[in-house]
């Protein structure tokens, strides 16, 4: 009986044991899909996430085909269905394919304010046709105005980005240099204000005053990188930054002394030449007049040289500054900022010396539409009404000045083409981002 016990004893044991390591690999299988069907899930709400992100929509006033105005005679728009509201508080409403608006349209009878929106999309008939007049999202809200018609489009944060993306960087940049100028496209947006535009609830315009907008058809590569980066703008110490870019540098970008007193940290010179040995401000000529090896030593404008008389400068000292020098005599640089740019000059005439301090104005002065621009390429460029950028070395020589220069903007943030050169090499955006931009965090804007 004891024996029979024991066995009964023993066996009970061995299949408890047994249950128990079934049991648990069986709860070990369990934790597993569990903790993957979680990480699925978690990844899932991820996505998920990132493409519920509101964005709210902006306001772009659209200026006429030479950029240099708001103001229109008359405004001509199609679409496959235009609703056109009204008359007070948009009460009245016209259905058509093809309208246009002009100053003494019965349809600002009782409001000054048309709206028009499309079951599709917007096309401005005549406007920036060298480009196949792009298309628009959102809607037209279109004022009369004692000087004009004046057309603002009311549009996603999304597909206002990918208009910006194709008409600043180009629609051929790959994608990660697409990304970083979506994500300074929306940082910089978010940061403009601009009084002049309020009262139509406006946050920019469409020309380079603020940045680019629907010149250029987006592509789809445009329309991912504005998507895949929703929500992602700059902050230095937890403030949006003034995202300024530009198109070319001459192997070196300056910082925020450009802009003024404003102590705008994040925006540092930044060297994107290969070993230069030259000590920029001090043998900014050698520098300058040399295609040192850079990043961007093969675009058009990494260095360019002009010749001008003394007549065409002194023509365009007068444009520039409203001043008459008299007989330009000389030239004289007389500051740089960091990186090279020149901050001052002092023209000597005979009639008078005028200092000139900003970038911009240097550029105005000392260019006139008559010269030619020579590039790093060999071509030509004619009719500018300012130099590519103030990175200069000026010699005098036969009755002519011979600007060297380097560069195209402003020279402060990111130059486009080295985003988009180091995009090739393999970068990521937020490594571009923070190669022109120091210290920054790159979020959601929530």
């Amino acid at each position: 009986m004891k024996k029979i016990f024991i066995f009964i004893l023993s066996v009970f044991v061995i299949t408890s044991f047994v249950l128990n390591i079934e049991c648990q690999d069986v709860l070990v299988k369990i934790r597993r899909i569990d903790t993957k069907k979680a990480s699925t899930v978690s990844k899932k709400s991820v996505i998920e996430k990132k493409n519920n992100i509101k964005e709210n929509n902006v306001r772009i006033v659209l200026k006429d085909n030479s950029g240099s105005s708001i103001y229109h005679n008359k405004i001509c728009i199609q679409g496959k269905k235009l609703n056109i509201y009204y008359g007070k508080k948009f009460c009245n409403k016209g259905e058509k394919k093809k309208i246009t608006i002009s100053l003494n349209s019965s349809l600002f009878d009782k409001n000054n304010i048309v709206k028009v929106e499309a079951a599709n999309d917007l096309k401005w008939l005549g406007h920036n046709e060298e480009n196949g007049s792009p298309k628009y999202k959102g809607m037209f809200y279109i004022y009369k105005e004692n000087n004009g018609l004046v057309i603002v489009n009311d549009v996603s944060m999304k597909d206002y980005i990918a208009a910006v993306i194709s008409s600043e960087i180009g629609v051929n940049a790959p994608i990660e240099a697409l990304k970083t100028q979506a994500v300074c496209a929306r940082t910089y947006i978010l940061n403009s204000n601009p009084k002049e535009y309020r009262k139509y609830n406006a946050t920019a315009d469409d020309s380079t005053d603020f940045q680019v907008y629907n010149r250029q058809k987006p592509n789809d590569n445009c329309i991912k990188a504005a998507k895949e980066t929703t929500g992602l703008v700059m902050f230095y110490k937890n403030k949006l930054i003034n995202a300024y870019y530009f198109s070319t540098s001459c192997g070196y970008t300056t910082d925020y002394r450009i802009w003024g007193k404003d102590k705008k940290y994040y925006l540092k010179s930044c060297d994107l030449t290969d070993k230069n040995k030259i000590n920029v401000k001090s043998d900014f000529d050698k520098f300058i007049k040399t295609n040192v090896n850079g990043i961007e030593k093969n675009d058009p404008y990494y260095r360019w040289n002009v010749e001008v008389t003394k007549e065409q400068l002194k023509n365009s000292v007068y444009r520039a500054t409203g001043a008459s020098a008299g007989e330009i005599k000389r030239i004289e640089i007389n500051s740089r900022g960091s990186g090279g740019i020149a901050s001052q000059i002092t023209i000597y005439g005979t009639k008078k010396q005028i200092i000139i301090k900003k970038q911009n104005d240097i550029r105005k002065a000392l260019c006139s539409p008559y010269a030619e621009i020579k590039l790093n390429d060999k071509t030509v460029r004619k009719g500018s009404m300012m130099l590519p950028s103030a990175f200069i070395y000026i010699e005098e020589y036969n009755g002519k000045f011979k600007i060297y220069g380097g560069g195209f903007g402003h020279g402060s943030g990111m130059s486009q083409n080295a985003a988009i050169e180091m995009a090739k090499q393999g970068k990521g955006y937020k490594e571009i981002l923070k190669t022109f931009y120091s210290n920054v965090e790159i979020k959601e804007n929530i």
